[in-house]
């Protein structure tokens, strides 16, 4: 504790501001940790990365080590970057609004300053909710990258839903197949891992599993021809799998979050 202290005292106003949790906007996989002796990035492709930092109240600086490999080398090099970040904070304090330069150019981000994944989720979709504690109910490790978020809220015993990508459930079925076509961009559109899609439900503890599965109903269509003349028969057809996230700690983790399956009537074309 006394160490911790020595360094926090060693800090300027600017730099104490910036010491916490931070993730950012853009890309939720990606945090940033600014401790008083270090700032450590987390990616889930990456290993954890270390560095010693400073700041005042417009830049934060740091150097990062990075591995390339060059055409003509069989072996990676080892190099260290310098990073300047040109930043403005909100009169809260809890969003940063940044500029990073860098050897590959100029690149505008933002973050926000949370303690927890849930509370980044509400700040960031403007939606209030308290997720359930996790009981003696068996929960299943998913991988966020294939959930399409959901998000429930009660007010005054009236639900209200949105999507990470609208701002009601009414256009669920287009939110869908959105969602699906950035899957594609990523594996292709003949990746099997498309199939791992699911409805990642962070719905406040007062909604019931029943309310969730009543407010997903949807069925998504298909111009799909086998052998290209014959249409796909309209009974063809899988349920979309609904997980409920709980308030667990492991639900902070970048690689897998814990859930559990609900009730689904939502059906999709099985491909």
């Amino acid at each position: 504790m006394l160490f911790l202290l020595a360094f926090s005292c060693g800090q300027n106003s600017s730099e104490k501001e910036l010491n916490g949790n931070w993730r950012e906007i853009e890309n939720e996989y990606s945090t940033w940790h600014f401790y008083p002796d270090s700032l450590v990035f987390k990616l889930p492709s990456e290993f954890d990365k270390k560095t010693k930092w400073n700041a005042n109240k417009s830049q934060i600086e740091f150097e990062l080590r990075t591995l390339y490999w060059k055409s003509d080398s069989s072996l990676p090099i080892d190099t260290t970057s310098k990073i300047l970040i040109n930043y403005k904070l909100s009169d809260n304090k809890d969003s940063l609004f940044g500029t990073i330069k860098n050897n590959y150019g100029i690149h505008k981000f933002s973050m926000l300053k949370t303690k927890s994944y849930s509370e980044y989720l509400k700040r960031k979709f403007g939606i209030e909710f308290t997720l359930p504690k996790s009981d003696s109910t068996e929960l299943i490790k998913k991988d966020p990258v294939y959930g399409m978020k959901i998000f429930m809220s009660s007010v005054n015993n009236k639900v209200i839903g949105k999507t990470e990508l609208s701002n009601s459930l009414n256009s669920l079925e287009n939110d869908i197949k959105r969602f699906k076509d950035t899957l594609e961009t990523y594996f292709g559109p003949k990746d099997l891992r498309i199939e791992r899609f699911y409805l990642s439900v962070y719905a406040d503890k007062q909604i019931s599993d029943s309310i969730i599965t009543a407010s997903l109903p949807v069925t998504i269509k298909s111009d799909f021809f086998i052998d290209n003349d014959i249409p796909r028969p309209p009974g063809n057809m899988l349920p979309i799998s609904i997980y409920r996230m709980y308030n667990d700690e492991a639900n902070d983790n970048l690689y897998f979050r814990k859930a559990k399956k609900i009730k689904t009537i939502a059906n999709k074309v099985l491909w």
